[in-house]
């Protein structure tokens, strides 16, 4: 059965929900109509002062009103906080967004609106947590070699600005350094590789469920480790860095909790001469793109 045709299921069974609740504030005169794979939910907010706001939320039943489900996800309009009283607010849901499908003969839609608390305020429509896992490959600025790298962060966001924790694994490759031994210069082509950790703050523009695009900012310490070329010597060295990075990310939505997207980034850390060579090394500095897999969970 395709989606239109179930969308049209829907609507011949769909069912007035039961208006929401409240001390002061009333939901009533809920309708729902069918645009195309959407669902919108009709609603009149009723005993609110025009400067005073309360949270509104939607929630469906699949069992004639008996039992509902934690508030639908993928929806605008006028969800979340909503100023004054109003007739004819639009909810509007995205149904294959939350279901693969929905037929039901007892489907039913519950509208509540709950009074806004302080705290509340900061933070709704609710706490999101996002965990990415970032495969990245770059180029460094000072020294000629390639690097790449995986990095994970999980980061907490509050309305619009993410704040969390992030680690990295990375290696790099250099073209080629000379060094001096017995007024000779002998080539070696070793490797960078270390990890790193610190903190992470995004910004996301676009506030919205489907889409992300956010600046970051990532600062923390570095294990930067130099091993030779086994040709040349069998040696290493490591130092510790402290580094900073700018970065711009987009991720879309693929699948519910699941969203896939790209990074680009900046990164730089102080001058390091890790090995004895003629030029002065550089730890970490250069572009990097990283592409991402997010796990969206929300915590409100």
């Amino acid at each position: 059965m395709d989606k239109t045709h179930l969308i049209k299921t829907i609507f011949l069974f769909l069912l007035i929900s039961v208006p929401g609740t409240g001390t002061a504030q009333r939901i009533e005169n809920v309708r729902t109509e069918v645009e195309g794979e959407e669902i919108h939910i009709y609603y009149d907010l009723l005993g609110v002062e025009a400067n005073s706001s309360v949270i509104v939320k939607v929630y469906l039943s699949t069992d004639g009103g008996d039992t509902y489900g934690k508030p639908l996800r993928s929806v605008s309009g006028d969800i979340g906080i909503v100023t004054g009283a109003g007739k004819d607010r639009c909810i509007v849901w995205d149904v294959f967004r939350d279901v693969d499908e929905l037929v039901s003969v007892n489907v039913k839609f519950k509208v509540r609106a709950e009074p806004l608390k302080t705290e509340q305020a900061l933070v709704a429509p609710g706490r999101v947590f996002k965990i990415d896992i970032n495969t990245n490959i770059g180029s460094k600025s000072i020294l000629d070699y390639n690097s790449y790298g995986i990095n994970i962060k999980g980061c907490l966001y509050l309305n619009q600005l993410g704040i969390g924790l992030r680690a990295d694994y990375y290696k790099t490759y250099r073209a080629g350094i000379n060094y001096s031994h017995n007024s000779t210069f002998l080539t070696d082509t070793g490797s960078y590789w270390g990890y790193s950790g610190g903190a992470i703050i995004e910004y996301d523009f676009i506030k919205d469920d489907k889409y992300s695009l956010y600046p970051f900012l990532y600062i923390g310490q570095s294990k930067i480790n130099y091993e030779y070329n086994p040709e040349y010597r069998q040696d290493d060295f490591f130092k510790y860095s402290v580094f900073g990075s700018l970065g711009l990310g987009f991720d879309i939505r693929a699948y519910r909790f699941l969203y896939l997207g790209i990074e680009l980034e900046y990164l730089v850390s102080p001058w390091l001469d890790i090995v004895p060579s003629p030029e002065p090394d550089e730890g970490l500095d250069g572009f990097s793109i990283g592409f991402a897999v997010k796990f969206v969970i929300d915590t409100g």
